[in-house]
């Protein structure tokens, strides 16, 4: 079994925050330990797909989407502070975006063997809105009272927010870039970028989960 460099950083991830279970159930984020099951599995699935006799590992990705974005959406929602008002709206929200993922899973772009990018696409602007309300909200309330350099919640809303802008903008446009062979250094630009931006992410949610255990209960 092969696994790439930056996967090492994922396995991490899912370690530190095992252990440091109770921190992450304080701070509401207890959600991120299956969340980065899935995404080890996924990754390391992905990365061997030849072992299992498969032509690509596009379907591994597109599973991933599915299976993940409930996660994401509900450790969005636990991040933001909601309120009864907004909690309908937020639900709402991520609930239709969850049914064309399922749909496109199945019927539209689910019909060839490619990677889902219409789900991709639309889930990562969630995301990205979603964390970037969460950082306002925390810049909005008393700079006395947040230390945002020990805040939990600032780390992985900055590191999600960076991810999502990053690849909203190389996998979008999957199709023209394998087409027309982008590289940087005669890598792939996936290669180039997004594996380095993957190990940056999940080293800052290392640290992050460590905070947590200093964190109080919200």
């Amino acid at each position: 079994m092969h696994i790439a460099w930056y996967e090492y950083f994922q396995l991490l991830a899912l370690f530190t925050a095992v252990y440091c279970w109770k921190g992450l159930k304080a701070c509401s984020l207890l959600a991120f330990i299956p969340l980065l099951l899935i995404v080890n599995i996924c990754e390391l699935t992905g990365m061997n797909f030849h072992a299992f006799g498969w032509s690509s590992n596009y379907n591994v990705y597109n599973v991933y989407v599915l299976l993940s974005s409930p996660f994401f959406f509900f450790l969005a929602g636990r991040m933001l502070f909601l309120n009864k008002k907004e909690i309908g709206v937020f639900y709402a929200v991520c609930t239709l975006c969850m049914l064309f993922v399922i749909v496109n899973f199945f019927f539209i772009q689910g019909k060839k063997l490619q990677f889902h990018t219409y789900s991709l696409g639309l889930v990562e602007i969630l995301i990205i809105i979603f964390s970037g309300l969460c950082l306002v909200r925390l810049m909005m309330t008393d700079k006395e009272e947040v230390n945002f350099m020990r805040e939990p919640y600032f780390w992985i809303n900055a590191l999600n927010l960076l991810f999502g802008l990053i690849t909203l903008v190389l996998l979008s446009p999957q199709a023209y870039i394998l087409l027309n062979h982008i590289e940087i250094g005669h890598k792939s630009l996936y290669s180039a970028i997004l594996q380095p931006l993957n190990a940056i992410v999940y080293a800052g949610y290392s640290y992050a989960f460590i905070l947590c255990r200093t964190q109080k209960t919200r």
